[in-house]
């Protein structure tokens, strides 16, 4: 990934670049201050010594000389040198003057009789602000170093509370190889970054889900529907083609029918996001819902099923995945036992359904279209239930002992799914 622009690079140019200006500008606002404080307080002495002497003329009747040796008088703007009354007729409400010799001239006018006097402030010995001035500007540059470098490890600590982390999720979203789970190395804190990190992780998660169960659907769909279709296809052909149809040819497009719907049932139960959902089920209670709702078990009159399950067991699952499994189950015991008879039995996590079988296929029974010669079914109920419970990372055997047919399962359980309590076994005849 090529990054032509960091954050972390950009927050710490603007703090830093901010603090300096801040303090730039504090300082130069203080040096602005002192100048102008000082030119008032000159400016004061001059008015408070033009004052003493009006009211001594008014007293004395004399024109008598400033007290304040740096302050002189003058007869007339004339008196004064040319610059200076080129100057004031330029700005005639100007009151400093600078002198050609880099000093500076501090003037009020005086009406003392008929004549205009001028009192004139020489205060060039006076200045402190331009004389300590350049003494002052390595202790500004010092602070100002001192800010910038204060300003600095602000950025950095901003930089490894906020952009660091960011940097961590982008580049575990980017390095991401798409098979595995997206899960970031390092724990981040409950903050906005957390809860994005957060929020990032589960919404790529569940889009690689929604991604994998498309794959996983349109894989399955051309490969579990291509025989049914093919009969499909083949009884179209016939029908166009105005050829009787046998029996045979229409139990096999009932065949085929029957088993296009087992296989969306699954295929799109699987497919949906709702399968990923999960909660807390008594399995007892999920197997007695399933085979009191089961139709075809239902007209079986001579139907015997035990079910020793202790009464507090629990699973983690989705419902509806767990209804079909069950229900395959029981479809396969009515389709393919030798009769409608079944025991489900727990021991520690393991799940045993168990049925008479006379006879069983040398193939695995877990691939798709694979039973018995006497079987009516269409040998994909097995491989259904081996699909569901690969979704939730269950064990699937089948084995037969002493001409019974056994399906185990082993689950994930919940903790302490096991109690005290006595087991509870049902029989319907």
């Amino acid at each position: 990934m090529n990054l032509t622009e960091s954050i972390g690079s950009k927050i710490r140019w603007l703090i830093i670049s901010f603090t300096l200006f801040v303090s730039l500008f504090f300082i130069s606002l203080l040096v602005i201050y002192v100048w102008v404080v000082e030119d008032n307080i000159f400016n004061r002495m001059v008015k408070e010594e033009a004052r003493y002497i009006e009211q001594q003329y008014r007293q004395i009747g004399e024109v008598v000389p400033p007290r304040i040796p740096f302050m002189s008088l003058y007869r007339g703007w004339q008196s004064l040198p040319e610059d200076i009354s080129l100057l004031r007729q330029q700005s005639p409400n100007r009151i400093e003057f600078p002198l050609n010799d880099g000093g500076t001239l501090h003037l009020t006018e005086l009406q003392l009789g008929n004549t205009t006097w001028l009192l004139a402030a020489d205060v060039s010995p006076y200045e402190m602000t331009k004389v300590y001035l350049p003494k002052l500007v390595p202790w500004i540059l010092l602070i100002l170093f001192v800010m910038g470098l204060c300003a600095f490890v602000l950025a950095r600590y901003l930089s490894k509370c906020v952009v660091t982390p960011l940097q961590h999720i982008t580049f575990g979203v980017v390095n991401h190889n798409g098979i595995d789970p997206l899960q970031f190395q390092q724990p981040f804190a409950n903050n906005e970054i957390g809860y994005l990190a957060d929020t990032i992780c589960n919404s790529f998660n569940r889009l690689n889900a929604t991604l994998q169960r498309e794959t996983d659907f349109s894989r399955d769909i051309s490969h579990e529907l291509r025989t049914p279709v093919a009969v499909l296809k083949m009884v179209s052909g016939r029908i166009q083609a105005q050829e009787p149809l046998d029996v045979h040819t229409v139990n096999r497009v009932k065949t085929a029918v029957c088993e296009i719907e087992q296989s969306l049932n699954v295929l799109l139960a699987l497919s949906r996001e709702e399968s990923i959902e999960t909660e807390s089920l008594v399995l007892l209670q999920e197997i007695e819902h399933c085979i009191v709702n089961h139709f075809a078990l239902s007209k079986e009159d001579d139907a015997k099923l035990t079910i020793n399950i202790p009464p507090t067991y629990r699973i983690t699952c989705n419902k509806n995945l767990l209804h079909i499994l069950l229900n395959n189950v029981l479809d396969n015991v009515i389709n393919h036992a030798s009769e409608v008879s079944l025991s489900i039995d727990l021991e520690e996590h393991q799940l045993t359904f168990s049925n008479p079988m006379e006879a069983m296929p040398q193939d695995n029974l877990l691939a798709p279209q694979v039973k018995s010669q006497s079987s009516k079914g269409l040998g994909q109920g097995l491989h259904l239930v081996k699909r569901i419970c690969e979704q939730y990372g269950w064990a699937v055997e089948v084995g037969k002992i002493n001409r019974e047919f056994t399906l185990k399962i082993t689950l994930v359980a919940e903790p302490m799914t096991f109690s005290s309590g006595v087991r509870k076994k049902v029989l319907f005849i």
